[in-house]
């Protein structure tokens, strides 16, 4: 069709009125052929009335065509022009405030073509708040597991937060150590531990890949323990260049919906960095404290250890002993056998003092061939029964290396608090240094108490 101008209803204003004129023109015509007589058809007169009335309905076709369709088209414009003013000048986070999709919507009254435009309009607003909740929800999602560097508190914030997002109402997540799968977090699950037994978590872990188990109604759930029945299972695996790190398990009392399909695929690899990010501070935790021979706590770490628990101690009127051990002799081992078997050695040892020891206690390399004990709750006497199981297991023990066997003994100084009334914990490790030293210079092999 010819256009006129850039606008729509100034066009459809030039075709109406000329429609109305060519009716007018015509109409005399019309009413002629109907039997009226031409001496009152053919009067300039009667062909201006028709002209003018022509005239008039094509202007008011053009009022109700701007009234009914214009309105319609100028309020889907509003809503356009409000949404473009929000995305420019306001965050995703403020668009979901602030404009719901009831809000920014228009309604749809017509079944013509009106209609289907509203409707393909609110399918816009729709997908485009869809796709800024999912935007919110994956910041909001980062910004938790950017904010968490324990592996378990990691697991503990981010389990709930994934049920929520995929409207799962139970769950676990297991991380792998040391080619094992172990529960970090878990929600509405019972028997928990057992999980990593399971053929499916295996399959799981083996294939890398997502893993959906239907459950219909005459089918039991072996093994985990829920507190309601799940229609479906999700199994997630969270894999960082091609390696998994955990199994996610998501139970849904519904078969989950592909947008909770959608929202893993969204946060999965945000998951896998953080999970990997965790994974490396508690390395770097664990090396930053051990000692990297023996695997007991370093001297550093050690002391800070010492500091907190006899701090503890003091606010709850408990005991603490302290023990300083010495390996004999232990320059004669080097100068025999070398350097590399006296590390052996010392391993040996700490894996002894290691398993003597109370849970709750703590060991550390204090220094050299030197090793301290922290025992809280020790009275002087726990204290000294403890350092002298430790001596004689040592003693009865045999350091195999090649066809060479070596005897192996140490010496101890023991205290406590408040049996000896130390002020400061530095004071209470002088101490028992000062009664290792009494052992030493009584003919070692012995735990000495001042």
């Amino acid at each position: 069709m010819v256009r006129f101008s850039r606008r729509i209803f100034t066009d459809l204003a030039i075709y109406m009125m000329g429609f109305g004129f060519a009716i007018g023109v015509v109409f005399p015509f019309f009413m002629m052929l109907l039997g009226m007589p031409t001496s009152y058809t053919m009067q300039p007169w009667f062909f201006l009335v028709c002209i003018i009335a022509g005239l008039i309905v094509g202007a008011v076709n053009i009022l109700l065509a701007k009234s009914v369709v214009g309105s319609r088209l100028h309020l889907i414009a509003d809503k356009m022009k409000r949404i473009s003013g929000y995305i420019s000048s306001k965050t995703h986070e403020e668009i979901i405030a602030t404009c719901s999709p009831q809000e920014c919507m228009v309604k749809k009254d017509s079944d013509d073509e009106l209609g289907e435009c509203a409707e393909s309009y609110n399918q816009l607003i729709s997908d485009l708040y869809a796709s800024f909740q999912r935007e919110t929800m994956v910041k909001s999602f980062s910004k938790l597991l950017s904010s968490r560097l324990e592996l378990e508190d990691l697991a503990e914030s981010m389990l709930p937060v994934m049920l929520e997002y995929t409207g799962a109402e139970a769950g676990a997540l297991l991380i792998e150590e040391n080619d094992e799968l172990r529960p970090a977090a878990s929600f509405r699950l019972d028997g928990v531990e057992t999980l990593k037994d399971k053929d499916f978590i295996k399959r799981a872990a083996q294939g890398k890949k997502r893993i959906t188990i239907e459950l219909p109604e005459n089918i039991a759930v072996e093994g985990v323990l829920l507190t309601f029945r799940p229609a479906s299972i999700i199994l997630e695996p969270v894999v960082y260049h091609d390696v998994v790190l955990a199994i996610m398990l998501l139970a849904f009392v519904r078969k989950p919906s592909e947008e909770a399909q959608h929202t893993l695929d969204l946060l999965s690899p945000n998951l896998s960095v953080a999970i990997r990010n965790s994974l490396s501070y508690d390395q770097l935790q664990r090396l930053a404290a051990n000692d990297s021979l023996t695997g007991l706590f370093n001297r550093r770490f050690g002391m800070a250890r010492l500091q907190e628990e006899f701090g503890r101690a003091v606010r709850n009127s408990a005991p603490i002993g302290v023990c300083i051990f010495d390996l004999d002799h232990f320059k004669l081992v080097n100068d025999t056998y070398g350097h590399q078997v006296g590390d052996k050695v010392l391993v040996f040892l700490s894996k002894i003092i290691r398993s003597a020891l109370r849970e709750g206690d703590i060991a550390m390399r204090y220094g050299g061939e030197e090793f301290m004990t922290i025992l809280p709750g020790a009275s002087m006497i726990d204290t000294y029964q403890i350092a002298e199981r430790i001596r004689h297991m040592v003693e009865e023990s045999e350091f195999q290396y090649g066809s060479q066997r070596i005897r192996l003994t140490i010496s101890g100084g023991a205290t406590s608090w408040p049996d000896f009334d130390a002020t400061s914990a530095e004071i209470l490790v002088k101490r028992a240094d000062e009664s290792l030293y009494a052992a030493k210079e009584g003919g070692r092999n012995r735990v000495a108490i001042l």
